[in-house]
């Protein structure tokens, strides 16, 4: 079992409290009500180049996701999510020269996509200095086919979806953690609240004065809000 602490106040922010979105536009609360406040990290990884060596320090969850914070041989810190076989104490590189010259080949580190084998496991694809693909719990990338005349890498997204990229893209090696989180269910109301769902009540077991689908009125076409207007425009 893994021991989680609080992270660092300057890796988190507050999702605001409008319309149930965060500044990103990202939906953070799914229903209406009481919004609770809770910290969360960015998702765009920033790329951290500094001084190759850093070992992970501390884990900690942030939401549905598991995240490691890694303290710099500067004394600097960085946030990247946690990839299956790291570990606390861990000590790892960002490399851009090949695999000869890597620190060790253990996973969570941070390299270019060019240096990789074929049929290579990789995930958090770094694409103009953000992790663009591959971000979720458990998925993960492979190299398929290394066209090295043209500096091009053609990979599988983890929607079976294929993809030609740069070679000079950054990877982190390995699969992200918690691969059967695809598996879980919430079991109760109070664990959707983790991650920013709260319960509602349908609009059929209401009262006709309080939706315009209470009162037997099941069988409303279209569907409709509280308010009347058309919810399902597009099926």
């Amino acid at each position: 079992m893994l021991k989680y602490t609080k992270p660092k106040k300057f890796f988190q922010f507050f999702f605001k409290n409008n319309a149930g979105r965060n500044n990103a536009g990202s939906i953070t609360v799914f229903s209406k009500g009481v919004k609770k406040k809770y910290n969360s990290t960015t998702q765009k990884y920033p790329l951290v180049w500094d001084n190759r060596l850093f070992t992970v320090v501390l884990l900690y969850r942030s939401k549905k996701k598991i995240m490691t914070v890694n303290k710099h041989i500067s004394g600097s810190f960085s946030v990247k999510p946690l990839v299956m076989g790291m570990e606390v104490g861990q000590k790892l590189f960002t490399s851009n020269l090949p695999q000869n010259f890597w620190f060790n080949k253990l996973p969570g580190n941070l390299v270019l996509l060019k240096y990789l084998y074929k049929y290579s496991v990789f995930s958090n694809v770094y694409n103009n200095n953000s992790a663009t693909y591959s971000l979720s719990n458990g998925t993960f990338c492979q190299v398929l086919d290394i066209f090295s005349d043209f500096n091009l890498i053609k990979i599988t997204l983890p929607s079976k979806h294929t993809k030609i990229l740069s070679s000079l893209c950054f990877v982190i090696t390995g699969r992200n953690a918690k691969s059967e989180y695809k598996f879980n269910r919430l079991g109760k109301a109070g664990v959707g609240l983790l991650v920013g769902k709260k319960p509602h009540v349908r609009g059929v077991a209401k009262n006709p004065v309080d939706h315009p689908h209470g009162g037997r009125t099941k069988t409303n076409q279209p569907e409709v809000s509280p308010w009347g207007w058309i919810a399902k425009r597009n099926k």
